[in-house]
């Protein structure tokens, strides 16, 4: 006598066709939370760029171009004591220092009394203050058709602007006014923004410097100088920061998940 005995094990083989199990609760909620960290990091990063405004227009009317003696650049001084100043030479006796937002740049300007010097010495300084503390700054030089982008933190490599610059006039014959594009994204993270300028012409003996500010005649109501030297904030990190604490949140969210669906060994 023969005695057959048959079991039917239940066996799953996954196909392509099979239908594909739904995403669980967590795996929704991983979601949804990956997408609104994004929409808060670009909302926070595009607030805080369309915050700032990059419009200023400081004029210099007075005719206060100082002497100074070019060994030492300090005043020299009248027999009463005070400051020797002229209207020469007008060629950096300036008028205006403007700043205008470009949507993608920011165009510098200095007008002048006379005419743009394209003399190796005579220069043209604008700074420009990206930081409400003014910890670290921009300098942008301009000197016999060379502009130079220079920054007081450490660590900032020097960019050539020569081919953003542009000697313009506002008469028939008087190149009187010198436009400088900036990117702004060599600027870095802007907080805040505000500008002044000066112009030097040094000579043997005496050196001549006008300088502009936000009050007229008034070096004064210049941002304060830095301190020390800072290094300049990685404006990369702060746009890309955002972005790798969702995906961590989101790598960390999926591991959990994974490791309470994995079986229990026995």
């Amino acid at each position: 006598m023969s005695i057959s005995v048959q079991f039917r094990l239940p066996i799953t083989v996954p196909s392509a066709l099979s239908p594909r199990e739904p995403p669980s609760r967590g795996v929704k909620a991983f979601i949804g939370g990956l997408f609104v960290l994004l929409f808060v990091a670009s909302t926070t990063m595009i607030g805080t760029a369309s915050a700032v405004t990059f419009d200023r227009n400081y004029s210099d009317p007075a005719s206060d171009v100082v002497q100074l003696w070019t060994a030492n650049m300090t005043p020299v001084l009248l027999p009463d004591g005070n400051v020797t100043m002229s209207p020469f030479p007008d060629s950096v006796n300036l008028l205006w220092i403007r700043s205008t937002d470009e949507s993608a740049s920011v165009n510098l300007s200095f007008q002048v009394k006379g005419r743009i010097a394209d003399l190796d010495n005579t220069s043209y300084e604008i700074r420009l203050y990206t930081r409400a503390d003014n910890a670290s700054h921009f300098t942008v030089t301009y000197t016999n058709r060379s502009t130079i982008l220079t920054s007081n933190a450490t660590g900032f490599v020097p960019v050539d602007l020569s081919g953003n610059s542009r000697i313009t006039s506002t008469g028939p014959v008087l190149f009187n006014t010198l436009i400088i594009a900036v990117s702004k994204s060599l600027l870095g993270a802007v907080t805040s923004w505000d500008i002044d300028a000066t112009a030097t012409q040094r000579g043997p003996t005496y050196a001549y410097r006008d300088s502009g500010w936000l009050v007229p005649g008034s070096p004064g109501s210049a941002p304060p100088p830095p301190q020390s030297e800072v290094v300049l904030p990685n404006w990369l990190w702060l746009a890309i920061a955002p972005v790798i604490v969702a995906i961590v949140v989101a790598v960390v969210i999926m591991i959990r998940h994974q490791t309470k669906r994995a079986p229990r060994k026995r």
